[in-house]
């Protein structure tokens, strides 16, 4: 970088902090580039300079930090001890502020600190020497205490990112040295002000050593058995900031903001203290911790269980560290069923009890209280750990321990799940309303793993709460939310029962098909509508509850709740089909005046044909003509009338699509042979489906000219075919010529991923039909020559513009290569072109791409020992894999997919063993070919790897990413 003029950089950095985004994204590259120039070292100094604007001081304090983060090589070894002056004198400069240069100045120092432990060993004990006995002159005591313990801080974040030679487990080993003087510290200066009033000043030193403790445990790690004297210091805090608001008679009882932050500091301290990774091995200690934290806590949470409590972020920090508890130390905890021991017996029990009290706490989440979600996820836990137990004796007595409990659980969680009522919805946000959704999710899990504990028990449980809600309502119809909370609850346990449960859910169809719905909130009928769809297996094998399942979705297919009805009969039609043939004609009918009333979504109207299509497969064939032109046909007449007047605007672009949809959903369930998955072409019973396509194959090609340029149209007039023929299979044959044209007459004006995915499923259903076998040849080498012309089309830096046609492109081929590689074996197909755009979509930067064509050519080379065209395309080529391989791998492709060319050097490996070693052997041999970030010998072991392996897929893959990792200079990042 050019000389540095300092006003010029000082305009930048205000600039920079003042300016607009667009603004700041041209000057943060100039700054950025400023910051890694080696006159960086020099400038920051000078922006730190008394007199400067804060932005520009800070400005200078973060360069300097970033040079030590990652440019530590550029300081002389004789400027060390010079640099570590100059960063001290900078912090006794801005030791009364402004704060936010003086924190980046201490993380520097920090950061000096990690690349001077070989040459200063005794840095850390000479800081806390410095800074705890007050040696700076003109700096107030507790300011530098401030500066000890934000230096301390951040040592341990400093070294997780770090540039530097040294391995970071080693330098981890060295800091760690330190910790029990860091801890001693700490736990010094928190004795000394647990009696104390605390000011503004002791709240945040107090915050930050205990920060100091956590963030030491979390990155270095600290014997468990050593932290008792901590963790009783953190729970005295805990309770001094909690306690005297509380029991202040002339205040609010709500914590301050400097007492609600130490208390949760601590808490999280607390956390990373018993969820260390070796802390299972201490039992004991565990235990005497565990007891400490419920004795000093526990009555906090006690005394916040109640709504619209004032202090709630301390309680849920709380259940946060019993969650953790139960989480790491499970097993210990459990063993309190089987023991013999009251004490630990007792302890389980007491952990359980406060889980309890958090998922049952009073209020509805989110917005009355927020710790509920907490004890969700123990309940999976719990019962996962109970299954998971070895012992036989042991697992069913911890088994039947927690039944009751988890009845309990199944009680409180259908009050959980409540909505909120008429009268207070209004006081909720979108946000609100989206994490109740997400809670309400989370529920229904839970639901899951009550059964896994209760099984048929929890419908007993549920109909008894059903048996409360429905007396409830007939008194109040306003009180729905705890029936649509019970009807919630039995859908979300539905996938377990089938037919044979005939005690509970036959009285909860009866009691679906006999609220009246109309007095009550809609919603009510929305969990009714869902509940009836998600229990259709039952349904099945009752068929006597079909009729009024029915009834209950035709009324909701007229309401605004017409989007659960319409997935209810969506999959009472799928998994009911033939017992809904006494139902199809009047169905038939109800779904008519709804689609034509207008007062359903068009998403509603498109899911709605899947059902029309199976009800019309249940009907003779005589009476499928009517039905198919009073619900089909002004789908066609609109798209015709739009085609015959070339309106293109964005609203019949709408409608198109929208008209296109329906037409796609009804393809996909319309099919008369209902007994025959694979169905041979049957003269005497026409597929309705084929009837509609050989009448209005003339409107899909007028869609395809008109629309040619709206990629979004082709997709779904492509998908209605696609699913006529994937619905049809061979059935569609007569149909195939007009398709053939369809696609070829779009390939001729744009070649597009939706043309070339259904050209893919016909040639894969029809090839190997002799009657078809000449069409499907000339259609394929159709896909493949107008690709070629899109892609000889593209500028070399516009391929990232048609990534998502390459993608299909080579997915179609590795899909026909795959199943009929005789389709390939033809003339008119040029393979050194597919190889050669292979490997340039290998190099692109998008993931589909690379992933398709990797596929291709490894089922390519497969494939091409069995057909000599193919055999000597790869040996013309294969040099030039292999070179474009390895250059993908070690600098090209994105690290997250290198992984997937082990089968590329698979498959050649396996095809073309004597080969490989020449053309491998070849391209390494190439001077700093792929990266001068690896030596020869590197390469040589590379090379010998890879050929050694012809089989372990993971093996190649493993060496490919430790590559990858060499050749693009990652290694000590990763240590």
């Amino acid at each position: 970088m050019e000389s540095i003029d300092i006003s010029r950089l000082e305009e930048a950095v205000v600039l920079f902090y003042r300016s607009t985004s667009q603004e700041q994204a041209i000057t943060h590259e100039w700054l950025t580039n400023a910051q890694t120039s080696t006159k960086a070292w020099q400038f920051s100094w000078q922006l730190m300079e008394l007199g400067k604007s804060q932005e520009v001081q800070f400005f200078g304090a973060v360069t300097l930090h970033s040079k030590l983060m990652k440019y530590w090589h550029e300081v002389p070894r004789e400027n060390h001890e010079e640099l570590k002056q100059k960063i001290f004198e900078k912090i006794i400069q801005f030791a009364n502020g402004p704060k936010l240069v003086l924190n980046r100045l201490c993380i520097a120092l920090s950061a000096y600190i990690l690349h001077m432990l070989e040459e200063w060993p005794t840095a850390i004990e000479d800081v806390i020497s410095t800074f705890q006995n007050q040696q700076i002159p003109n700096v107030n005591k507790e300011m530098q205490l401030w500066i000890m313990l934000e230096v301390l801080l951040a040592i341990p974040e400093e070294l997780q990112a770090i540039f530097t030679s040294v391995r970071r487990a080693t330098m981890r080993a060295e800091v760690g040295k330190r910790f029990p003087l860091v801890m001693d510290t700490s736990v010094a200066y928190l004795n000394t002000q647990i009696d104390r009033e605390w000011d503004s000043e002791c709240f945040s030193n107090m915050t930050k050593a205990v920060k100091c403790v956590g963030g030491w445990v979390r990155n270095i790690g600290y014997s468990i058995e050593n932290c008792q004297n901590i963790t009783t210091i953190l729970l005295k805090i805990i309770n001094k900031c909690y306690w005297p608001c509380v029991q202040d008679t002339e205040g609010d009882g709500c914590m301050s903001a400097d007492e609600n932050e130490l208390a949760e500091t601590c808490l999280k301290t607390l956390i990373s203290l018993i969820v260390q990774p070796d802390c299972h091995a201490f039992p004991k200690t565990a235990f005497v911790l565990i007891k400490m934290c419920l004795d000093s806590l526990s009555n906090i949470t006690k005394m916040e269980w109640k709504r619209d409590n004032n202090n709630e972020d301390i309680v849920l920090n709380i259940y946060l560290l019993f969650v953790s508890f139960m989480e790491r130390h499970s097993q210990l905890l459990l063993s309190g069923i089987t023991s013999l021991d009251p004490e630990l017996s007792t302890l389980y029990s007491r952990l359980v009890h406060e889980l309890l009290q958090c998922t049952d706490k009073p209020g509805i989440y989110p917005v009355e209280e927020s710790c509920s979600s907490m004890g969700l996820g123990f309940w999976y836990l719990l019962q996962d750990e109970v299954f998971a137990m070895h012992n036989y004796d042991e697992r069913m007595k911890c088994w039947e321990y927690i039944k009751p409990l988890y009845a309990h659980v199944t009680n409180i969680l259908v009050r959980k799940s409540e909505q909120p009522d008429d009268n207070s919805i209004d006081k909720w946000s979108s946000d609100d309303l989206e994490s109740f959704r997400c809670y309400r999710q989370d529920i229904s899990d839970t639901f899951m793993y009550c059964y896994d504990v209760l099984h048929e028990d929890i419908l007993d449980i549920l109909a008894s709460i059903l048996n409360e809600t429905i007396a409830e309502v007939q008194a109040n119809p306003t009180h729905w939310t705890k029936l649509e909370a019970c009807i919630f609850s039995f859908q979300s346990v539905a996938e377990h029962f089938a037919g044979d449960e005939s005690k509970q859910l036959p009285k909860l169809m009866r009691v679906l098909s006999e609220i009246p719905y109309d007095k009550m909130n809609e919603k009510l009928l929305g969990t009714a509508l869902e509940t009836v769809g998600s229990y259709c297996q039952w349904l099945k094998d009752n068929p006597a509850y079909i009729p009024p399942a029915i009834q209950l979705l035709v009324r909701g297919l007229n309401s605004n709740m017409s989007a659960q009805a319409t997935l209810g009969l969506k999959e009472l039609c799928c998994d009911c089909q033939l017992q809904m043939k006494p139902f199809a004609e009047p169905l038939l009918k109800a779904c008519h005046d709804t689609l034509t009333s207008g007062q359903m979504k068009n998403s509603d109207c498109v899911r709605l044909m899947y059902s029309v299509g199976k009800l019309m497969s249940l009907l003779p064939a005589a009476k499928i003509p009517s039905y198919l032109d009073i619900i089909v046909g002004p789908c066609f007449e609109e798209l015709q009338t739009i085609c015959q007047q070339e309106n293109k605007t964005p609203a019949t672009r709408i409608r198109t699509i929208f008209r296109l949809n329906m037409i796609s959903t009804l393809f996909a369930s319309l099919n008369t042979d209902l007994d025959d998955d694979d169905q041979i072409e049957d003269l005497e019973n026409v597929q309705p489906v084929l009837m509609v396509m050989q009448k209005t194959m003339p409107i899909f090609q007028k869609i395809a000219e008109l629309w040619v340029e709206e990629l979004d149209v082709l997709e779904t007039a492509c998908s209605a075919l696609q699913h006529a023929i994937v619905n049809l299979k061979h059935g569609f044959r007569p149909m195939l010529q007009d398709l053939c044209c369809f696609i070829v007459a779009i390939f001729q004006t744009r070649c597009c991923a939706p043309t070339l995915e259904i050209s893919k499923t016909a040639i894969i259903i029809f090839y190997k039909d002799e009657g078809c076998k000449a069409l499907m040849q000339q259609l394929l080498v159709e896909l493949v020559v107008h690709s070629f012309k899109l892609f000889d089309s593209t500028p070399d830096d516009g391929f990232s513009n048609i990534a998502d046609t390459i993608e299909m492109f080579y997915a179609c081929l590795m899909q026909i290569i795959k199943k009929i590689p005789l389709a390939l074996d033809n003339e008119a197909i040029a393979f050194d072109r597919l190889i050669y755009y292979a490997l340039k979509a290998m190099t692109l930067p998008e993931n589909g791409p690379i992933r398709t064509s990797v596929q291709f050519l490894s089922h390519f080379v497969q494939q091409s020992r069995n057909f000599p065209a193919m055999t000597q395309a790869v040996l013309n080529a294969g040099e030039e894999i292999i070179r474009t391989a390895v250059l993908c791998v070690a600098c090209v492709t994105p690290r997250q997919q290198v992984e997937k060319f082990a089968d590329i050097f698979l498959s050649i490996n396996k095809k073309y063993p004597a080969e490989l070693v020449s053309w491998l052997r070849s391209v390494m041999q190439l001077p700093n070919f792929p990266s001068l970030l690896v030596d020869e010998t590197e390469k040589s072991k590379f090379v010998s790897l890879i050929l050694r392996e012809k089989v372990n897929k993971r093996l190649v893959q493993k060496h490919l990413c430790d590559f990858a990792i060499k050749a693009r200079g990652l290694t000590d990042r990763l240590q």
